[in-house]
């Protein structure tokens, strides 16, 4: 008997927060300067605050929301270099080198991120749970074989391998062809990890003010509804950047994806999820994947979506999608299907046309970075504290290393202009699938002279 036919539409997270107090940072109300400016409290804004503690440098952060109250908050926390891109399709678009490059830029962000969490003992549910990426029918099995190679040849030597019958000794699930699984990877509570952070960097003199959206900016000033903040660098990270800020609006596109949590499992519901006792956050091979974890306080998350409302251009709320998602979660988990799912809600993820993300610097505004499409927290992470510490001249060999994966002068395989043909959710679906399967990139020259982000 299932019992969540009334699941109730909200983000559990939020639910969390109930459980600690954390600083309150009423809205800005009056005109104020600073050194630097970060618009947006996601994991890019906030790991871009964090690279400035302790540089002698005042710092104001401004938040539409609360912080973490966006796609950041809403996500369901894994820390593992995939996103939407498996490493084999990176080498196939890149190339081995390249491919070993880029994956490195998460992996610096997880890093970097757990580092915070464990050195300054923020509570938000940090879980060391390998990644597992699962296999349906014989492409997927050539899809985890792919990445079983891809890794070792760009040198990764932790990962196993398992084929259907060796899968059911660590996942109690039936209907995978085969799996791949690797360490270093984490699951965490997102909107408590970010407010944890907003605690920090307030004890550590920064100035942050929720509820406090940007309505335009000009030249080295943000205008808000009641004040304005003037800063030397501007750094903007928000989600659904509006055209009327900028026109990089228009290389930012969504994918919309649903959450949903259940009860506290029992232990015999454990014992069944994983029966050889070891937690790993998973997902598995289709286009619009189903992925899934266990929280701290041993609920399950499940998540996906399918391939009509991912492209949506506006916020899908109907549960009949999260309940197909858990019912096909239940035909691969026959022994599960007692779990009782009590909350279910939407978020709407920024990508860009080719699934990696952007850092800009605008043409005649040298001073304000923008940061787009970063899927996940990891990279999310890595892009917030790389465009800081472009700010702070501290990533000059990064840039050499990246400008030709991150700058939004790179090449795509349709135009964004296009979207005005077909409009924007139809080219990012033709660009989503043509980067996963089918592109293959070529690399630019460094021009020493000029810096594109």
């Amino acid at each position: 008997m299932t019992h969540d036919v009334r699941m109730v539409n909200q983000n559990w997270w939020i639910t969390t927060l109930m459980i600690k107090e954390h600083k309150h940072c009423p809205p800005l109300t009056r005109d104020i300067e600073c050194d630097v400016l970060i618009v947006g409290g996601g994991f890019s804004g906030m790991s871009a605050a964090a690279e400035f503690l302790r540089k002698g440098l005042s710092v104001v952060l401004i938040e539409k929301n609360i912080i973490g109250g966006s796609s950041s908050g809403r996500s369901a926390g894994f820390l593992t270099p995939d996103s939407e891109l498996e490493l084999h399709q990176l080498v196939r678009r890149y190339g081995v080198k390249s491919a070993g490059e880029i994956w490195e830029a998460p992996c610096r962000g997880i890093d970097r991120l757990v580092e915070t969490i464990q050195k300054h003992d923020i509570q938000c549910g940090l879980l060391k749970q390998d990644s597992l990426f699962l296999g349906l029918g014989s492409g997927g099995k050539d899809a985890v074989e792919s990445e079983r190679e891809c890794r070792e040849s760009v040198g990764f030597t932790d990962q196993r391998t398992y084929d259907e019958t060796q899968l059911r000794e660590i996942l109690g699930a039936q209907g995978y062809t085969a799996g791949i699984r690797y360490a270093a990877t984490y699951g965490v509570n997102p909107l408590a990890c970010l407010q944890g952070i907003k605690d920090l960097l307030i004890e550590n003199g920064m100035q942050v003010f929720e509820s406090t959206e940007m309505e335009r900016f000009e030249d080295h000033t943000a205008y808000t509804h009641a004040g304005s903040v003037t800063a030397d660098n501007i750094i903007i990270a928000v989600d659904k950047l509006s055209d009327s800020i900028s026109p990089l609006a228009h290389e930012s596109f969504h994918a919309q994806t649903f959450l949903s949590v259940t009860e506290p499992l029992t232990d015999k519901e454990l014992r069944i999820l994983f029966p050889a006792g070891e937690q790993m956050q998973c997902w598995d091979s289709k286009l619009v994947y189903t992925y899934f974890r266990l929280t701290a306080d041993n609920r399950l998350l499940l998540g996906g979506g399918t391939p009509i409302t991912t492209f949506l251009k506006d916020a899908y709320n109907n549960p009949g999608i999260m309940k197909r998602i858990i019912k096909d979660f239940r035909g691969h988990f026959p022994e599960l299907t007692d779990l009782s799912f009590i909350q279910f809600w939407p978020g709407q993820i920024d990508m860009t046309r080719d699934l990696l993300p952007v850092i800009a610097r605008p043409p005649g505004q040298e001073h304000v970075r923008f940061i787009l499409g970063c899927v996940g927290i990891p990279w999310a992470t890595f892009c917030g504290s790389f465009a800081a510490r472009n700010v702070l001249g501290e990533a000059d060999e990064d840039y050499r290393k990246y400008f030709n994966y991150f700058s939004n002068r790179r090449a795509f395989a349709l135009p964004s202009s296009l979207g005005k043909v077909i409009g924007k959710p139809m080219l990012f679906s033709l660009n989503n699938s043509w980067a996963k399967f089918y592109q293959v990139d070529s690399l630019r020259s460094l021009t020493e002279h000029e810096k594109e982000f």
